[in-house]
């Protein structure tokens, strides 16, 4: 039983890992953003960006991918994420209107969670990190050049 939860938590703390070197590719410069950003990606994908806490050692921020004409039926990303810059992960704090998501869940629950939500919310991160990294989709800020 030891043995299956330390394993569990070094595969959390790998993802967390792994997904913060995706994230540094996917929007470079991240952790210098201080203020709301619109980021283009490729095609009509726009990212738009908002710092909602920073300190020494964290960021706290919102994605919201909006996909317009070529991607009617894909519905837009809402994500709060906060970013640990010293520890150097990064972990899903919301996704679209799930707020507050615990580490852990009995089951059955009243709003029938999985018992790991918050790590496949973290899941889906990476895996969108992926998709970006594959399609070669970087987010930049609109005044720089989106070839760069």
């Amino acid at each position: 039983m030891i043995t299956l939860r330390k394993r569990r938590l070094e595969n959390a703390t790998a993802l967390h890992e792994t997904n913060f070197a995706k994230l540094a590719r996917v929007i470079p410069g991240l952790r210098h953003i201080h203020g709301p950003r619109s980021l283009r990606g490729l095609g009509d994908t726009l990212l738009e960006l908002e710092i909602l806490e920073k300190s020494r050692f964290t960021t706290t921020f919102s994605l919201h991918l909006k996909n317009y004409e070529s991607h009617r039926w894909l519905p837009a990303l809402h994500m709060k994420v906060r970013s640990y810059h010293d520890a150097r992960v990064v972990e899903v704090l919301a996704l679209q209107h799930h707020q507050r998501v615990r580490s852990r869940y009995s089951y059955p629950n009243p709003d029938m969670y999985q018992r790991d939500e918050k790590h496949q919310f973290n899941r889906f991160l990476g895996d969108w990190l992926d998709h970006c990294l594959r399609t070669n989709c970087r987010f930049h800020d609109e005044t720089e050049p989106l070839d760069a």
